[in-house]
């Protein structure tokens, strides 16, 4: 190996590093930010409209998963190595796609909250969560956009907005208010994602041209080949791990959901690392598949799952350590009857299996094995529901969470013999779609 070959390697190792350690600390003030505000909403709301709040992100995060899949992997995988007039073509058509997702979602949100609602209370509270689903699903996909890009100043700058103009809004509304509902504080985020989202617009050197609907169509068709795998592991992978925010909402009531995602506040921010780590490495990993550099996306996979786990095991110790208070600042007051040392220890053991998923998970889509990967899920997502149906008629609700479990060892162990087979056979480390 010459030395200009070694120094090269050194200098991408180097600024590979350098965008994790940025995009992390990013993600950390996103994460820091929502960590704060649950652990006040599980204090300050009732029980019931904490479970409403929960469940509209749940929602958000399944619709996000949907535009994760059909638009923002995609992006992430197919543009990092193209030329610059290719790069501009996949960004066109693809924000194209992602605009008339977001006017579908808006459309069929106020559809569906005049339908299902009378025009009060309930009008409101279904409002609220379709606006901040849609600006949940157009943030995610700007700070794709920039991670596709290697810009994670970009996302920097739009996540500072974010987290300063929510804080802002909420001191702003604590001086002007007595109390506060799940309406005003998912009102108030859907702004600060506004806001965001323009920030992140701005910074663009020269704005992205959007181009006839079905022009875009046409150019999106042999992508679909692939993303409709990708979809159906994005949807079925929000199963595998919240079917009983589902299945616990549906058969009992958002109440009895609200003890389960009490228990999920202290983990929930670690998890949306889990995310952002794998937007910033997945154009890492297209680009070394695309190079040919194998070794460093096996280097990137294992680094990600390390980093995510090592975050959790350290959430973990902090939890048992400080766990007195943490019982007695959060849940003493209106979680006493609910077993929560018990929930949030089982979220514990969910999200370091979770962790473990991180890096091959990043791998399989950056391979394009997106077909592969949804089979998995399908699976998961079946031992899910009905591990959890299951389990919820023959133990109290809490125990549900076993069901989740089992059904995410399931997926791991499922991922992970995938990518031994893909890394054991190296003539399919390529950058072509992987059919299997």
């Amino acid at each position: 190996m010459t030395n200009s070959v070694a120094s090269s390697i050194k200098n991408n190792r180097l600024a590979s590093l350098l965008r994790y350690g940025s995009a992390i600390f990013s993600q950390g003030l996103i994460s820091g930010f929502h960590f704060v505000l649950n652990l006040l909403l599980v204090k300050l709301l009732p029980v019931a409209d904490f479970g409403l709040y929960a469940l509209t992100f749940v929602l958000a995060i399944l619709s996000s998963s949907v535009g994760n899949a059909l638009i923002s992997t995609p992006l992430c995988v197919y543009a990092p190595g193209t030329s610059d007039t290719d790069r501009a073509r996949i960004e066109s058509m693809l924000t194209t796609l992602m605009t008339l997702l977001l006017g579908a979602a808006l459309v069929v949100g106020v559809l569906i909250s005049l339908s299902l609602s009378d025009g009060g209370e309930d009008f409101h509270i279904m409002i609220a969560a379709s606006m901040f689903i849609v600006s949940y699903l157009a943030r995610q996909y700007s700070r794709s956009f920039g991670y596709s890009r290697f810009d994670i100043m970009s996302v920097l700058w739009g996540d500072m907005a974010y987290v300063c103009s929510g804080v802002l809004l909420l001191l702003l509304h604590n001086v002007y208010a007595t109390d506060i509902s799940s309406v005003d504080v998912l009102t108030i985020l859907t702004i600060a994602n506004g806001i965001a989202v323009l920030v992140e617009v701005g910074r663009l050197s020269q704005p992205i041209s959007l181009i006839k609907l079905k022009a875009a169509i046409t150019e999106y068709l042999p992508i679909w080949q692939q993303a409709r795998w990708a979809l159906i592991g994005a949807i079925t992978t929000v199963v595998v791990s919240q079917a009983h925010s589902l299945v616990v909402s549906a058969l009992k009531s958002p109440a009895a959901y609200a003890p389960l995602a009490a228990g999920f506040v202290i983990f929930g921010p670690v998890r949306v690392i889990f995310t952002t780590i794998q937007n910033v490495i997945k154009p890492e990993m297209a680009l070394a598949l695309a190079e040919q550099r194998h070794a460093d996306a096996r280097r990137q996979m294992i680094l990600s799952s390390v980093i995510s786990a090592a975050a959790v095991l350290v959430l973990i110790i902090c939890c048992y350590i400080g766990w007195p208070w943490i019982d007695q600042y959060l849940y003493s007051e209106r979680y006493a009857d609910a077993p929560m040392k018990t929930i949030v220890f089982m979220w514990a053991a969910l999200t370091l299996v979770s962790a473990l998923q991180n890096g091959p998970f990043a791998v399989l889509q950056s391979l394009k094995a997106f077909k592969q990967l949804a089979m998995a899920t399908v699976f998961g997502s079946s031992v899910s529901l009905l591990a959890v149906a299951i389990m919820l008629s023959l133990a109290p609700v809490h125990w549900s969470l076993l069901g989740i479990l089992l059904a995410e060892l399931f997926v791991v162990a499922w991922v992970v013999k995938l990518v031994i087979g893909h890394f054991g056979h190296a003539n399919t480390f390529n950058n072509k779609p992987v059919n299997a």
